[in-house]
């Protein structure tokens, strides 16, 4: 009881180490991307509608049903950031560009399929860390909502488009209100 404590009450506590963040990542290309991601279930997608210009060449042979799904994209690396909290451990994907932009997040939800979440992560197509040679720039997000993607094929190409989403846990939607108001994001609420 007293390692909570002492947790919670850092004003009190001057010693206590700062949140350390795991870092890992891997390359990976919208194609790959976009297969993976219907596997995840649910999760909590976190983007910025007026961030970027989409000025770069989008990718052949696929397709977004939603403005908010372009940045993923352009998708070139993905960075997976784990930390734990106050709240208890959080873990995210942040899509990173060929610029080193991050164009969009996706978090870990304990209604999430973790198996899914670690293929996700195993997508590395043979490149180094680019954690050392880029400078990511964060995400600003503007919104936050949970989705569960959907991937078909319509007139040979692929279309990612918002699948209906299972019954979301209450803990999931109180851990992913948190996030989105953590990120000043507005929260399309799922219940």
């Amino acid at each position: 009881m007293f390692g909570w404590l002492a947790t919670r009450s850092t004003p009190l506590c001057h010693h206590a180490p700062p949140a350390l963040a795991s870092r890992r990542s891997c390359r990976v290309n919208a194609d790959t991307l976009l297969r993976k991601l219907p596997a995840l279930g649910s999760v909590l997608y976190l983007h910025n509608d007026a961030a970027f210009a989409d000025t770069d060449a989008l990718p052949p042979g696929v397709l977004v049903s939603q403005r908010a799904f372009a940045p993923l994209l352009h998708t070139h690396w993905l960075v997976a950031i784990s930390v734990v909290t106050d709240d208890g451990p959080r873990e995210w994907c942040e899509c990173v560009d060929r610029f080193g932009r991050t164009r969009a997040r996706l978090h870990l939800l304990p209604d999430t399929d973790y198996l899914a979440w670690d293929a996700l992560m195993m997508s590395n197509e043979g490149h180094t860390d680019p954690v050392a040679s880029i400078d990511v720039r964060p995400l600003q997000a503007d919104a936050a909502n949970v989705l569960h993607f959907r991937v078909r094929e319509l007139a040979g190409l692929l279309l990612l488009e918002q699948d209906i989403p299972a019954v979301l846990s209450p803990l999931s939607s109180c851990i992913a209100a948190r996030i989105a108001s953590a990120e000043s994001a507005v929260f399309d609420r799922v219940d």
